[in-house]
């Protein structure tokens, strides 16, 4: 079997599983701009395509968003369950509004439907990507602009928007939930009289500075028709300083205070010290001469002990040179020097000058020779 074809029947398969096993769940699909294969019928069909006859909703979750123009755009995620004895190919799906800018898609990806356009009503038949077998779920998202119902505008007794949207139902659904979202800078207005929505919703809160009301509804029959309104208006979208609530919040201010003026001392105490203080390379430097700093770093390359013959070797210096070098460190209790055979052994006893990196200009041979 070649590699397309497995990675192909894994996909399959994946998508399978998904939706045999979907239990009834909330979606949050986003609307794309990827084209479907669409087919439009002309508005003087009089027949709807042949429905599929069983087949009901176990869930609908419609997000209905008021643009800043007052626009709609709708967002529909269904899970559908084929309840026949035969397998469906299809899913029509009925509003009752005119529509535009449609998009269909599963978990998958976009798919293929043709749309009916009626006078005051719009179908739009489904292509399933695979045969629905009996008792098998599948989850569709259709998402469109409705293209003549908006918000209007009424000036008495106060200025604000009603909309009112009727959501016509065409199949037995199971569980219905419905959030409607105003534009950004509109609220419900407040009051008794007239209500801000109808029904009462189970839930209005803001998220990201919108307004979201939200409705549920359960074993909905088949050709219902469900009303809802809402009167909304602009607000001043200004944002109030929150004020201290709990006892400890001058506790938390005064902990931060004195945790910010902790690492600021500590941070002022480095600098000072890295400034006043100076690494012991640059102390010992300061200290010894040149020829000094190459001695000690000789020795320091062979270990803190060496011998006096090596230190010849590395500095280049002659036998005699080196000789009044380690009696003036010597003198100074940097080192000391024992008797070892014919030469002698060399030991760094100050440990201020072990293991330290000295960039020692270490003189030449020639200047070695002319200091003799």
């Amino acid at each position: 079997m070649k590699k397309s074809q497995i990675v192909g029947l894994v996909l399959l398969s994946t998508f399978i599983l998904i939706q045999v096993s979907l239990p009834a769940i909330c979606f949050e699909n986003n609307y794309t701009e990827s084209p479907s294969l669409v087919r439009i019928f002309s508005s003087n069909s009089n027949e709807l395509m042949p429905n599929s006859n069983d087949d009901h909703i176990i869930y609908h979750n419609m997000e209905v968003k008021i643009q800043l123009d007052h626009s709609l755009h709708v967002e529909s995620a269904l899970v559908i369950e084929n309840s026949e004895n035969a397998t469906i190919d299809y899913f029509q799906y009925v509003i009752n509004d005119s529509i535009s800018n449609v998009f269909v898609s599963d978990p998958i990806g976009s798919l293929e439907f043709s749309w009916n356009i009626f006078e005051d009503s719009s179908v739009i038949n489904v292509t399933m990507r695979y045969p629905l077998l009996e008792g098998q779920k599948y989850v569709i998202t259709i998402a469109y602009f409705l293209t003549e119902l908006h918000p209007f505008f009424i000036q008495e007794p106060s200025e604000f928007y009603t909309l009112e949207y009727a959501i016509f139902h065409y199949l037995t659904t199971q569980k219905f939930d419905l959030e409607i979202l105003l534009p950004l800078g509109f609220g419900l207005i407040t009051g008794e009289s007239p209500r801000p929505t109808y029904p009462i919703p189970e839930r209005v809160y803001t998220e990201d500075n919108i307004v979201k009301i939200s409705w549920s509804s359960l074993n909905i029959l088949p050709n219902f028709e469900y009303l809802y309104t809402i009167r909304f208006q602009e607000i001043d979208f200004t944002f109030p300083i929150p004020t201290p609530t709990s006892p400890y919040i001058y506790i938390y201010i005064l902990l931060a205070f004195l945790g910010g003026a902790a690492i600021s001392s500590l941070v002022f105490f480095l600098i000072i010290k890295r400034k006043y203080h100076p690494e012991k390379s640059e102390l010992v430097s300061s200290l010894l001469s040149d020829s000094e700093q190459a001695v000690i770093k000789a020795i320091n390359d062979e270990g803190g002990v060496a011998i006096q013959r090596r230190i010849c070797e590395r500095t280049s210096f002659s036998k005699s040179k080196v000789s009044q070098i380690l009696l003036k460190l010597e003198e100074k209790n940097v080192l000391k020097r024992e008797r070892w055979g014919r030469t002698n052994k060399v030991t760094i006893t100050n440990p201020t000058f072990l293991n330290i990196e000295l960039e020692s200009n270490a003189v030449s041979k020639k200047d070695n020779d002319f200091d003799d």
